[in-house]
């Protein structure tokens, strides 16, 4: 679905006013002859360069909001319609994870107990293993083996009843991976869980052995059973559509298809396409049986009842490191529950999307930040509903700027033609390297935010927020609008 850009003329003529005298003088574009200030068209004030790109990429300037501020001065080189809220996408992800950063401080763990609900002797827990959920974005496959070590450690052999999960943290909805964009199996559609276990995914992998193909999944899951593709001659082209996949039967998937001998090994990460309870049961299984703890039970949602015995505690990873991944890899499930945990740590439990955006909002309000236009919807920018205006996005860079976190948060951003998802983008001389900047994508929405060092040292705030049919074809646009930003054009 493609989002209309809202027509608002006035608006448009006074923000296009904010550039300064002289800021129009000597524009021209396609042929267009000097004429009085007040009737020259207002996407003349917008840098040539920039123009143009607008132009040959078919982009409306009336769908665009982009802002450039010198840091030092505090003075705007491009100040375009920065008041109108649009569609951010995953630009949003910097106001969640800025808020996180300073309510919740860059130390924050989140902890996930582990109980035993029934006595534990001679090795056998006489009743239910608990883990209690807090919501932790990062608990991973791995961390449950090192913990199910933990337990060996403590003594635990065989546990008589099963596995009690308490997701009592979150009060959300059921979730529809395929709501958003019809995708099922992509990951980033997965949905929060105050109990979530590696990112709700499984990565897949296929590599030719022999005249066969072998299929294999990280983390192991207990009782999967696929059944592999033929293994076939002739490039590799597009190989996820010739396996021609059926996860109809999440435990025993089908690959109907054939895989080239061409493509070497190859990884795909796909959601687990199971009930909660269903997906942590086969990791435990597989976990437990690698550790030696006898179980036989299944994984069932409750809360765990007052007379349980504490027997140790994960800590995740601090929320300054987790960061990294969020913002870097634009993951949505992991800031969706940084998200909620705003609510959490503000005593507003059991956690929902409505509680987090009001903890949102008043954090920002009483911080000098509010933004009137906000749409926080789910806190991640994997929605149609969130809003932000690029003047807002730009006034909390500035302020994140100056604060003692900025070190933090300037380090959790993806850098221009290094990593993230900016690893592959402005590999150019003058840009690579020289931008810190979360980018935002959706269909019919483009927005990048960030932080630009110019050749002279002098460093710029950028946000670039559009929302057009044609928005995919907006990174020659960006382009144009960083080497001006940077003093290249």
């Amino acid at each position: 679905m493609l989002l209309p850009a809202a027509d608002a003329p006035d608006l448009t003529r006074r923000k296009a006013l904010r550039i300064g005298a002289g800021a129009l003088g000597g524009l021209a574009l396609g042929g267009l002859a000097c004429a009085p200030a007040q009737a020259l068209p207002a996407a003349l004030a917008l840098p040539r360069r920039v123009r143009l790109a607008l132009h040959e990429a078919g982009i409306e300037p009336a769908n665009c909001s982009l802002v450039v501020r010198d840091l030092r001065l505090g003075t705007p080189l491009v100040d375009w319609l920065p008041d109108r809220p649009r569609s951010p996408a995953s630009v949003l992800k910097l106001v969640t994870m800025y808020t996180a950063l300073n309510l919740l401080g860059p130390t924050y763990c989140w902890r996930t107990p582990v109980l035993a609900v029934g006595p534990l002797d001679a090795g056998v827990l006489a009743g239910d293993l608990a883990f209690i959920g807090s919501g932790d974005p990062h608990l991973m496959a791995q961390d449950l083996w090192q913990l199910a070590l933990r337990l060996r450690g403590l003594g635990l052999r065989r546990i008589a009843g099963n596995v009690l999960i308490d997701r009592s943290a979150f009060a959300l909805p059921p979730h529809d991976p395929g709501a958003f964009d019809g995708d099922a199996l992509a990951p980033y559609n997965v949905g929060p869980d105050a109990f979530l276990v590696n990112f709700g995914s499984l990565q897949w992998h296929l590599q030719p052995q022999g005249d066969k193909v072998g299929v294999w999944v990280e983390p192991p899951v207990e009782g999967l059973a696929p059944t592999p593709p033929r293994l076939a001659a002739g490039p590799c082209g597009d190989w996820h559509q010739r396996l021609q996949p059926d996860f109809s039967q999440p435990l025993a998937p089908r690959f109907d298809g054939s895989f080239a001998a061409e493509c070497g090994e190859r990884s795909w990460n796909i959601a687990a396409l199971m009930p909660a309870d269903a997906f942590v049961q086969a990791v435990l299984a597989a976990v437990f049986a690698q550790v030696g703890i006898e179980w036989s039970g299944r994984v069932v949602s409750g809360r765990v009842p007052p007379q349980a015995q504490l027997l140790t505690t994960w800590d995740s990873q601090p929320l300054a490191v987790l960061m990294r991944d969020i913002d870097k890899y634009s993951n949505n499930v992991m800031t969706q529950q940084v998200f909620l945990t705003l609510a959490l740590q503000a005593g507003q439990a059991p956690a929902d999307f409505a509680r987090a955006a009001a903890v949102t909002r008043q954090w920002l309000d009483t911080h000098g930040l509010p933004m009137p236009d906000l749409v926080l919807d789910n806190g991640c920018g994997l929605s149609r509903r969130a809003r932000l205006s690029a003047g807002d996005i730009e006034r909390l860079l500035r302020t994140a700027w100056r604060g003692p976190l900025m070190p933090e948060f300037i380090a959790s951003l993806p850098l221009a033609g290094e990593d993230g998802t900016l690893r592959e983008r402005l590999r150019v001389d003058g840009l690579r390297g020289m931008l810190h900047a979360k980018t935002g994508t959706l269909d019919g929405v483009f927005a990048l935010a960030g932080y630009l060092q110019a050749g002279d040292g002098r460093r710029r705030t950028l946000a670039a927020l559009i929302n057009d049919p044609r928005a995919d074809r907006a990174w020659p646009v960006m382009q144009a609008l960083l080497e001006h930003a940077a003093g290249l054009s």
